[in-house]
This record gives structure tokens, C-alpha cells and sequence, in this order.
């Protein structure tokens, strides 16, 4: 079974100026040497139990057996560097790139220093590339084109992290079978060692935050932190849960209080605001719907309308909060933030994805900072999935 990484619908910022300049580097050195591809592998390719030969650990990368071989190469490095360079640049991708091939062939020569050999081609570098992409982009996907026994033909769609699991899965079993039967693992163990290194540059790029995964990356998708989360909705959500959860029992009974006290008290937009000053969201939600049954002439404003829809939705009361946001974009349909801020309530807790896009569609995404752009990409992508995938939405009034 032939499977090929062909596309992907990962969140690209950069053109893959890069991964084309690769392309066609290795088609262009294959061409001048198909003519003799023995001497130039001889010439050009990693000779082991030769002492450190550095000029060979640039140019092994870009020598192949054959026009299966390149192939191969070359439609993994198009699927995976669409995702390494989508997220960091060209130069920082050519260096990546580069930097791998030489880190993965001084290794190679460490270690087989006593077992004569040669090794060629740039698939230690494309196994560092889906290691990279495996913890940056796990989650994502892939289409995938495969070729069964050379009569089926087609395309799937496949996670990240299920197709680099595959991939690793089948090198460690050969690596297994040939040892068993006497034979050295050859190509395949070369393919983990770059995988290996390159699951440390992806860390590393993570850790020092020089890469943006918009909250997609292995370790947030572990943790259980990733944008569908209500997490993602605000950065004080954690922090509002924590005191939730290390609440008293004397505090929650001093709540219940003050609401039964609210209740008998006469409504007043004063006590309205006030609660709002104090963070009490819920209470200020209560309040207001109060004052709205005794003075319905009466509104808040809308600094009060937007600071009670934030703090209703950090409260995780997402009910309450989709009914101020929708009251404030009533009365400022040019502030967008706000309905970038609904969307994201619509699609990752409601699952609301067409009235997500009817929201998204209307912001002014010029006037969002990158950080917001990245927000309202990444909401739009995820309610274009949500309908492809046949999510089927019930049309409500919240």
C-alpha cells in the first residue's frame, strides 16, 4: 500500500516559497546525475567508517536512488512542509530543513563508524518534518492519496498525528523484522533517528514560543486545553474556575444569601452597576433582568452591555452571555470584536457553526490585531469543517 500526505487544512501564514525551492533543487540535481547515478552516490552520498566528512552532510540530502525514490520524497516534503513553513517562514523552514540533514548525518557517522556504507536521499530529513508537524499540527489533516495493491486508487482524509503514528509504526515493525532474520535495519532506523531529531526542534521552537499553533499543539491537546475549550474563549477562564472550585462552603452560602436578598430588594440599576464592579456577573444578570420586568424603559449602556457578556461568559454561563452579546451588537453592530467573541461561543460551545460564519462574515477583520486575525481564522476553519462534517444546527433564538 502506497500513501502519499498531498494536502492539508492546517492554518497557513506563508507561502511555501521554500518547499517548491527544495522540489525543485532535488529534481534538479537528479537530473544531472540520472545519467550515472552510481558515481554520484559514490561521490556525493554519506560514506560510514570514514571519519567526519561535513561537505557529505549537505550533500546526501539531495541525492536519490531512482525516480521512485525522489518521488516518494518529494510528495512527503510537499505534505509536510506546507505545514513546518505555513507556520514559520521560508528561512526559518530552509534552516530547519537543512539543519536537520546535517544534525541526522554528523549522527549517522557517530555512530556507524565502523560499518562501511553509504546512505543518500532526503528522507531523514521529511521524517523530522512530520515529526515537527505531529507537534505543532496533531489534530489536523491530511489528504492522503493511496494506491492498494496497484488497483485501488483514491484519496482520505487522515489526522496528523494517526498518518506520523502509521508511518513510525511501520519503520519500528520492519526495523523489528530484520533484526529478527539477521539483516540490518538499513534505511528505516535512519528515517526514526530524523524523526527523533526532529520531535527536538519542534519542542524546542514550542517551548521558546517561536512558533504560533493557536493553542493546537500536542502538549495544549493533551492538556485538554485547546481552542474547543471553554479555556479559549477567555484568558481569565482558568482563573475563574480555580476560584469556583476553591469556594467555600461559608462564601457559597454568604452567594446564596445575597441573591435571596436581591430578590426581595427593589430593582435598581445602581445595584446593577455596582455588581458589575464587583466581577458578579451572574448576580448583575439577574439584577438586570429585574429591572427589565419592573422599568422596561430602562437599558444599561453599552460599556455595561459588553462588560456583563464578557464576565457572563468567563463565569461560563454561555446561556446568559449569547443574550448580552446579542443585546450589545443590537445597539454596536460596529464594534466586531464582539461578534468575533459570539462566534467563538456559536461554534466551539454551541455548535452553532452557520450562525458562527453569518457573525464571522460581517467583522472587520482589518481593524483585529494578529492575534485576533488568528482567532477569527482559525473559528471560520473550524465551522466550515463543523458543516462539512454534517453537523446538523437547530436554527434558536438564544
Amino acid at each position: 500500500m502506497i500513501l502519499f500526505p498531498i494536502s492539508t487544512d492546517a492554518p497557513i501564514y506563508h507561502r511555501p516559497i521554500g518547499t517548491i525551492a527544495l522540489i525543485v533543487a532535488n529534481v534538479a540535481v537528479f537530473a544531472l546525475t540520472v545519467s550515472d547515478l552510481h558515481e554520484a552516490v559514490d561521490q556525493y552520498g554519506l560514506h560510514h567508517g570514514a571519519g567526519f566528512t561535513p561537505v557529505e552532510w549537505v550533500t546526501s540530502n539531495f541525492i536519490h536512488g531512482g525516480f521512485i525514490h525522489l518521488l516518494g520524497n518529494m510528495v512527503f516534503l510537499w505534505g509536510f512542509g506546507l505545514i513546518v513553513e505555513g507556520k514559520i517562514g521560508t528561512l526559518n523552514f530552509l534552516g530547519i530543513y537543512l539543519g536537520i540533514g546535517v544534525a541526522e548525518c554528523l549522527l549517522e557517522q557517530a555512530i556507524f563508524t565502523h560499518s562501511p556504507g553509504i546512505s543518500f536521499g532526503a528522507s531523514a530529513i521529511i521524517f523530522g518534518l512530520m515529526s515537527i508537524s505531529l507537534i505543532w499540527a496533531p489534530q489536523n489533516e491530511l489528504s492522503v492519496f493511496y494506491w492498494l495493491f496497484f488497483r485501488f486508487v483514491g484519496v482520505f482524509d487522515l489526522s496528523v498525528v494517526a498518518f506520523a503514528a502509521l508511518k513510525m509504526l511501520m519503520s519500528g515493525l520492519i526495523i523489528i523484522i530484520f533484526l529478527m532474520i539477521g539483516f540490518p535495519p538499513g534505511g528505516e532506523l535512519l528515517h526514526l533517528m530524523g524523526a527523533g531529531i526532529g520531535a527536538v526542534v519542534g519542542f524546542v521552537y514550542l517551548k521558546a514560543k517561536l512558533v504560533d499553533c493557536e493553542g493546537w499543539d500536542i502538549l495544549t491537546v493533551i492538556s485538554g486545553k485547546t481552542p474547543t475549550s471553554e479555556k479559549y474563549l477567555s484568558q481569565s477562564y482558568q482563573e475563574a474556575m480555580r476560584r469556583r472550585a476553591n469556594a467555600s462552603k461559608a462564601k457559597r452560602k454568604r452567594s446564596v444569601d445575597l441573591n435571596k436578598k436581591l430578590d426581595r430588594s427593589k430593582p435598581s440599576p445602581a445595584r446593577f452597576a455596582q455588581l458589575l464592579d464587583e466581577n458578579k456577573s451572574n448576580a448583575a444578570y439577574a439584577e438586570l433582568e429585574r429591572i427589565r420586568h419592573h422599568k422596561p424603559e430602562w437599558t444599561p449602556t453599552q460599556e455595561q452591555l459588553i462588560s456583563l457578556a464578557r464576565g457572563l461568559r468567563t463565569a461560563s454561563n454561555m446561556r446568559d452571555a449569547v443574550k448580552a452579546y446579542l443585546d450589545f451588537i443590537e445597539l454596536n453592530s460596529e464594534f466586531t470584536l464582539a461578534k468575533l467573541e459570539l462566534a467563538e461561543i456559536f461554534v466551539f460551545v454551541q455548535e452553532r457553526p452557520s450562525a458562527a460564519l453569518r457573525l464571522l462574515e460581517q467583522c472587520d477583520v482589518g481593524s483585529f490585531s494578529d492575534k485576533q486575525k488568528k482567532r477569527h481564522q482559525q473559528a471560520t476553519l473550524h465551522a466550515q469543517s463543523m458543516i462539512s462534517d454534517g453537523i446538523i444546527e437547530i436554527d434558536f433564538q438564544s
